[in-house]
């Protein structure tokens, strides 16, 4: 049986990361659905956005498989959500050997736990419009699709934003006993 576990990245997992991203980047070229270049999956170029800690590194048999980054604010897609008030999640990635593993289902369940553990009402997720086979992955994990910000000059980044809410019993109120 296959043992899936998740861990938050540190600064010597770098190298661990842009491997996995990198895979993800050649996969998606190779199927003809382009989405970052090599170039934006640099640590040069992901350390303008993110910190190490932003990072999560998924581990299929204690090999790296899989990772995304958790952040508690993103002004681009979500600009009315304050920060803190949400969880979001950004490149998720998983090799192509490990497809099909059951990886992206423990991201996705590692993600839904963290936002349990920060007592977060709502998590949540953005995707390209066209892509539909991750857009139907995402909904049977119980995300929603709220709507589509529109990229006026390349339809093709047109992005779909999807939000999960969190179970109410979740939540503890300072006022009940």
């Amino acid at each position: 049986m296959n043992e899936i576990t998740v861990k938050q990245a540190v600064q010597s997992d770098i190298p661990v990361l842009e491997n996995i991203l990198l895979d993800t980047v050649e996969w998606l070229n190779e199927i003809n659905q382009p989405l970052w270049s090599a170039k934006d999956i640099e640590w040069d170029s992901l350390s303008k956005k993110y910190k190490i800690n932003d990072f999560f590194i998924a581990f299929l048999n204690g090999v790296p498989s899989g990772c995304m980054v958790l952040i508690d604010y993103d002004p681009f897609f979500w600009p009315e959500i304050k920060k803190g008030e949400s969880m979001f999640m950004h490149k998720l990635a998983v090799t192509k050997a490990t497809r099909k593993s059951g990886v992206s289902d423990a991201l996705i369940d590692f993600f839904k736990q963290q936002g349990k553990l920060n007592e977060k009402e709502t998590i949540r997720l953005d995707v390209s419009a066209w892509r539909q086979k991750l857009r139907a992955f995402y909904e049977r994990h119980g995300f929603v699709s709220v709507g589509v910000k529109i990229c006026e000059n390349d339809p093709r980044k047109n992005t779909a934003l999807y939000v999960y809410k969190m179970p109410p019993s979740h939540f503890h109120s300072p006022y009940t006993k």
